[in-house]
């Protein structure tokens, strides 16, 4: 909306491509370094020297022993170490097609009225799709595994929204949603989920706190810190359990595919494809010349293609097509995307077979 409109201002930095991308980047490194990526294993109970686990597929319970168990489990932190106190607060997101909005070469950022330091963010995808968010809501209660977004929610961002934009979004515009949520320290007295500050005030500093059994629990924090996170998680698990260990390399530690700007350009193969796999988009695109048929997308409205599909069954840990639709990628997130796609994506999961291996190759 032009009127009144002064000027703004324009940034380069907190971008990120692809989240789904960089937790699988994350969890690839540290198998190509010589750690065990389990999916699908629920921790039930941890000690200082273990946790009993179970397979989720199978139900089949077992004990993992360790030197040192660390605990970052978010907002289930709580319910495996006594003491701890967590304030889960949720984040919604609104999915809308990028045709409705128009071209943005930017993301923007809308401020909250009568908030001094919020706002909804409006980020354009490179995929078709825009995500219009977050809220800053207290979730009382248990904690669900996958968050339902209420429509209070939807309503209170596309408010915002059209308080700077001259058509409206309606909505029957927004095509999904989905919700995270915050593992937000609770530092007040009492502990009830009533008392304190509203959760939009509470500080988002990680803390490292030790259990009297020597559990180590990590929590608060965001996606920004997440690497001194885990330093100062490691760095108090070596100290609580006697390890020896060198200095922390996570600060300057590339992730596999990683690569100088310079070194990327020269990478033969989609600028799509380096953007999401950077030094392995070489070996993504090989599975589509080797098969034609991966070389098209699951969706005409959509970039992913089958041999991103392959490469996620074969080397990033993917069993299944919600694994495949939900997590490797983000199609999932619009539910008539993911209809559309689901028989193409379970054919490719039939004839892959479902490796299921988290692999990487260091080079």
């Amino acid at each position: 909306r032009p009127d009144r409109l002064r000027g703004g201002l324009l940034s380069w930095d907190g971008r990120l491509t692809d989240d789904a991308r960089l937790v699988t980047a994350l969890a690839r490194t540290a198998a190509a370094r010589g750690a065990r990526i389990l999916t699908r294993v629920r921790a039930l109970e941890l000690t200082g020297s273990g946790a009993r686990v179970r397979d989720e597929l199978t139900g089949e319970e077992g004990v993992i022993r360790a030197r040192a168990v660390v605990n970052a489990s978010g907002v289930w932190a709580g319910d495996l170490v006594d003491g701890i106190r967590i304030r889960p607060s949720r984040g919604t997101h609104l999915v809308l097609r990028s045709a409705h909005l128009g071209p943005l070469p930017a993301g923007l950022h809308v401020p909250i009225p009568g908030e001094t330091n919020r706002f909804v963010l409006v980020l354009p995808q490179g995929d078709g799709r825009v995500y219009v968010g977050l809220t800053d809501e207290p979730v009382d209660g248990d904690v669900p595994d996958v968050p339902e977004v209420p429509e209070t929610d939807v309503g209170f961002l596309l408010d915002v929204l059209g308080s700077v934009l001259d058509v409206p979004v309606h909505r029957d515009d927004v095509v999904g949603a989905f919700a995270g949520l915050r593992p937000l320290l609770d530092t007040t007295a009492s502990g009830h989920p009533g008392a304190g500050p509203r959760t939009a005030d509470v500080s988002r500093r990680h803390a490292v706190l030790t259990s009297s059994e020597g559990v180590i629990t990590v929590v608060g924090g965001k996606l920004t810190t997440y690497r001194r996170m885990a330093e100062d998680a490691v760095d108090a698990a070596v100290a609580a359990r006697g390890l020896a260990a060198g200095a922390s390399p996570t600060a300057a530690l590339p992730l596999v595919g990683a690569a100088a700007p310079q070194a990327l350009g020269r990478v033969r193969a989609p600028r799509r494809l380096v953007r999401h796999y950077g030094t392995e988009a070489p070996a993504v695109q090989a599975l589509a010349d080797h098969d034609p048929r991966l070389a098209e997308r699951v969706l005409p409205d959509h970039p992913v293609t089958g041999a991103e599909l392959v490469w996620a069954l074969r080397h990033e840990g993917a069993l299944d097509e919600a694994d495949l639709l939900d997590r490797r990628t983000r199609i999932g997130l619009v539910p008539e995307d993911r209809a559309a796609a689901l028989g193409a994506v379970r054919d490719l999961v039939a004839e892959t077979g479902g490796i299921g291996e988290v692999t990487a190759d260091w080079r």
